[in-house]
C-alpha cells in the first residue's frame, strides 16, 4: 500500500512486508510501524548498501529503528551476509561499499 493509504489505519491480524526499507526516512518508517495492530507481524527488508534516497543519512531510518528496538522481546533482527541474486550483483554491491579513490 502507498503511505497515503496507510495513514489513519490499523493493520490487525496482518503480515506486513516493507520492502526496500533502506530508502525510507526515519519518520516515514515510524509512521508505517505505528500502524501495526494486534496480532500482526512486520518484516523490513533492506540493504543499506543499496540506499538511493539522498535524504536518508547513513544511520537513519532502518538503522535507527534496529538500534532503538534491539533487545526488546517483541523485536528480532537478522543480517544476511550473502547475495542470492547473482555473482555480478554481489560484485557490484561489494564495489558500492568501498570508498572511491579518485587519485588513481
Amino acid at each position: 500500500l502507498p503511505l497515503t493509504h496507510i495513514r489513519g489505519r490499523s493493520l490487525h491480524d496482518s503480515f506486513v512486508i516493507v520492502d526496500e526499507a533502506q530508502s525510507l526516512e526515519r519518520g516515514v518508517l515510524l509512521t508505517v510501524l505505528s500502524r501495526i495492530g494486534q496480532g500482526s507481524r512486520v518484516v523490513l527488508t533492506h540493504d543499506i548498501a543499496q540506499r538511493d534516497n539522498l535524504r536518508v543519512g547513513r544511520h537513519d531510518g532502518v538503522v535507527a529503528v534496529v538500534e532503538s528496538l534491539k533487545g526488546h522481546p517483541l523485536f528480532a533482527h537478522i543480517t544476511l551476509t550473502r547475495s542470492e541474486r547473482s555473482q555480478i550483483a554481489a560484485l557490484v554491491t561489494e564495489l558500492l561499499e568501498e570508498p572511491i579513490n579518485f587519485s588513481s
